[in-house]
């Protein structure tokens, strides 16, 4: 079980991130993941992080990456948007998160699981659809989602350190013995 977390902070916006990405990771390593957690990344260092983390993936090997941070969905595709990524951002600055997935299923891992404690807004700066490539239909692949399609992820503050929404809930069920899509279910519930 490998797992790569990303939390961009935004020069600070979002402050939650960083203490969304500690608290899972400590979970994480409590159900036996190697864990790889890291902030506020350009696009260069998000996509080494990706490429690094996709070298630990082979067959039967579960692996689970999060994102926290600004993100958005534009025609079904996903965007983590890094810290260099300019004010005006397309999909151009961004990663895309079905391309990751993609790369991910060519390593014939045992379990996909992605994590997007983002917004899923429609980016009006973004009228590019991308050319991903059909996705494989799967059962190994689980997506988490903060918030539905065509909305925000909000951030609570409750003091200085306290978690997000998506990371509060996820902490309160992610212990339990059961299916992760069962596990989901309840956090969005």
């Amino acid at each position: 079980k490998v797992a790569l977390l990303m939390g961009n902070m935004h020069h600070k916006q979002l402050k939650v991130s960083m203490v969304d990405v500690h608290a899972l990771s400590a979970l994480l390593r409590q159900l036996d993941f190697k864990v790889v957690s890291l902030l506020d990344l350009c696009k260069a260092e998000m996509e080494m992080a990706v490429d690094e983390f996709l070298l630990l993936l082979n067959k039967g090997v579960y692996g689970l990456l999060y994102y926290a941070g600004h993100g958005y969905e534009n025609f079904g595709n996903s965007f983590m948007v890094p810290i260099d990524a300019p004010s005006s951002y397309t999909s151009a600055h961004c990663l895309c998160v079905q391309r990751v997935l993609r790369s991910m299923q060519e390593r014939h891992t045992g379990l996909n699981i992605f994590l997007l404690d983002m917004c899923r807004k429609r980016n009006l700066n973004d009228d590019v659809i991308p050319q991903v490539g059909a996705l494989q239909v799967t059962a190994n692949i689980v997506f988490g989602y903060a918030t539905c399609v065509d909305a925000e992820a909000y951030e609570l503050r409750q003091g200085e350190l306290s978690n997000g929404i998506f990371v509060t809930f996820l902490k309160r069920w992610l212990l339990e013995d059961e299916k992760i899509t069962m596990l989901l279910d309840k956090v969005a519930e």
